[in-house]
């Protein structure tokens, strides 16, 4: 399971780094910034991500709080987070809507909303990556890795349809992104179980 929170974060953070390029391009200036692929890597980020690497993180942090945190009312900053950027998320994938519509909004508050969302976003995993994880790891058992695996697998986030759905949209975000050279170590598979 830890693997697989470690491989979603490499890409999205491979997929932050072409929104980095182009906010870069919307920065400068330069014409040819891809909004259309913009778009759905954003879209495919908010979906994804809650759909299931948060609650991958959730489940194992709910785990933790339940079984090893004597404190009952220790905040859990990491679902506040994650509710936060879905917000974040929501909000620029709106964004990118207006201007793939012919709407008009000024680029420099795109370019904002852009940065702050990748800055939050490399926050979080920073965080999740040093803060997090590291103490779970320290804590855990095999028999609560072993424990954590099963809840997973038996919960209703297994569905084989969407699952298809989310590796055709990534090997479709990929090919995108390989074809427009943005990127050439990116990953090309998804870890979805």
């Amino acid at each position: 399971m830890l693997s697989l929170i470690n491989q979603d974060h490499k890409q999205v953070e491979q997929l932050l780094n072409v929104l980095t390029q182009q906010l870069a391009q919307i920065e400068s200036g330069q014409h040819g910034v891809d909004f259309s692929l913009m778009g759905d890597i954003v879209h495919y980020l908010r979906n994804y991500i809650d759909k299931y690497h948060h609650p991958k993180e959730d489940l194992i942090y709910a785990y933790y709080l339940d079984n090893y945190v004597s404190d009952v009312d220790m905040p859990n900053r990491l679902a506040t987070e994650h509710q936060s950027l879905n917000l974040l998320c929501r909000d620029l994938c709106h964004s990118l809507n207006i201007i793939q519509l012919d709407s008009v909004m000024p680029f420099d508050e795109l370019a904002t909303q852009l940065r702050h969302f990748i800055e939050k976003q490399r926050a979080h995993i920073i965080f999740e990556e040093s803060a997090v994880l590291p103490v779970i790891v320290k804590c855990f058992t095999p028999d609560d890795w072993c424990h954590i695996n099963h809840l997973w697998s038996n919960g209703n986030l297994q569905d084989c349809e969407t699952n298809a759905l989310f590796l055709a949209a990534y090997k479709s975000l990929y090919a995108r992104i390989m074809d427009a050279e943005f990127c050439d170590d990116m990953v090309a598979e998804i870890a979805l179980i």
